[in-house]
């Protein structure tokens, strides 16, 4: 019996890494050119053309280079995304899984045990990414993105200084720098991972920048989700409904003025010139409740205001996160949309919704019931799984700043440059001005 074991385990390991070569060293070129044909993505006098493929060194995905027809573009691909993906991944494949063999009862099922394990089928499970240069690339990866991302100690250690993670994409980590992005928009229907990827940012900075960072947060759900940072040392305020935040933000308008006549005056271009370590960030959750003010007058106020922060904001020091789950124009500010260079979008209701984060289609066709999978757009787009972080995480980096606070008298002034400015005496200057 035992012989006929190891007999059957080498055929089965044959087998197996039979079928994964046929599986996933599979040439997918006549499949694309047929979706792209089906699809209606040719000319007259001219249709998708194979320039190039490569497997990546990892194994883990082939790329295709094609050259496009003349009169299309990128997005017409990029459109047909569903597509693409339900089409590479039409049919099922057989997967020998050689740790069933460990499982083997040895009886007289043996036959009906071994003949499960051959024959069992499994979905295929391929992912696409869209690229141009000059030459359209469609990267076909074996396996889609990992489903569970723990945010822990090691994700830390990856980024620095204002850099915040924002997850894995099929081919790397991804990160957020402050410092080259300012502002960011994150949207994302309720459970998809808006408020978590938020809680990620505002951990990571205070665990990497507690000494030079300040907080405004803005919670327009009633403050729930922000509750546990309240008497952290870095946190200046916490606004739960309209009369907080007309509060917050006109404090905020106030010192940004104060200080944007305070570099004027000594000739500095922006924070990094004036030698200041201190970043203010302001966090805005459920920002498309804003729209829903009671009064009229302190909806246009918060809305002018979130608009200034995100128009000057910028070179002051201030770092602008509004996030929402209703992208809808009627409700995103302006000048927040015109002066955002970055987004980070959970799935969504509908393609409308995606337009005004994204400028395209796609947030709505993200995976139902698949928290954290998100499109993160920069000069390019990449879809991501953002990490999950526990409660307890939150509470082990956070608990050495909670503090027991005085709020400071003068805040247009970085807390760590107090002592400087004050010798310097210029908010007397300024006032006399």
């Amino acid at each position: 019996m035992l012989f006929e074991l190891v007999s059957t385990g080498s055929m089965l390991g044959v087998l197996g890494a039979s079928y994964y070569f046929k599986t996933n060293q599979k040439d997918d070129t006549d499949k694309i050119l047929k979706i792209a044909d089906n699809c209606g993505l040719y000319t007259d006098d001219d249709e998708l053309r194979l320039y190039r493929k490569n497997r990546s060194k990892d194994g883990k995905f082939t790329e295709y280079v094609f050259k496009i027809p003349l009169g299309l573009e990128l997005d017409d691909f990029v459109s047909k995304y569903g597509k693409f993906k339900d089409g590479l991944n039409n049919t099922s494949v057989r997967s020998i899984d050689l740790k069933q063999i460990k499982k083997l009862k040895l009886d007289k099922s043996l036959p009906k045990q071994l003949e499960s394990i051959i024959f069992n089928r499994v979905q295929l499970n391929k992912e696409i990414e869209f690229e141009y240069d000059g030459m359209l690339k469609i990267r076909v990866y074996d396996e889609g993105l990992t489903k569970d991302l723990p945010f822990n100690n090691e994700m830390l250690l990856k980024v620095k200084n204002w850099e915040v993670p924002i997850g894995v994409s099929y081919k790397e980590f991804i990160k957020h720098d402050f410092e080259k992005l300012q502002m960011l928009v994150v949207a994302g229907t309720t459970r998809y991972g808006k408020t978590v990827f938020l809680k990620n940012l505002i951990t990571t900075l205070i665990n990497n920048q507690p000494d030079n960072l300040k907080l405004t947060l803005i919670d327009l759900k009633g403050g729930l989700a922000f509750s546990r940072y309240v008497n952290c040392k870095q946190v200046n305020k916490v606004a739960k409904n309209a009369e907080e935040t007309i509060e917050a933000l006109e404090f905020i308008h106030d010192e940004m003025q104060q200080r944007q006549e305070l570099f004027l005056t000594n000739g500095w271009e922006d924070i990094k010139e004036a030698g200041w370590k201190e970043r203010h960030f302001i966090v805005v959750d459920e920002g498309a409740e804003i729209a829903m003010f009671e009064n009229k007058e302190d909806r246009e106020r918060a809305t002018f205001l979130l608009g200034e922060l995100a128009r000057i904001g910028a070179g002051l020091g201030y770092r602008l996160v509004f996030a929402t789950q209703y992208p809808t124009a009627d409700v995103f500010p302006r000048q927040v949309k015109a002066n955002t260079t970055a987004s980070l979008c959970f799935k969504l209701k509908n393609s409308t919704q995606s337009m005004v984060v994204l400028d395209r289609k796609g947030a709505e066709s993200l995976p139902v019931g698949l928290a954290g999978r998100a499109i993160y757009q920069t000069d390019r787009d990449r879809v991501v799984q953002t990490p999950y972080i526990q409660n307890e995480f939150i509470k082990s980096i956070i608990e050495p700043h909670i503090i027991i606070k005085a709020r400071s008298e003068d805040q247009s002034v970085p807390h760590n440059q107090k002592k400087a400015s004050e010798t310097r005496k210029y908010i007397t200057e300024f006032k006399e001005t």
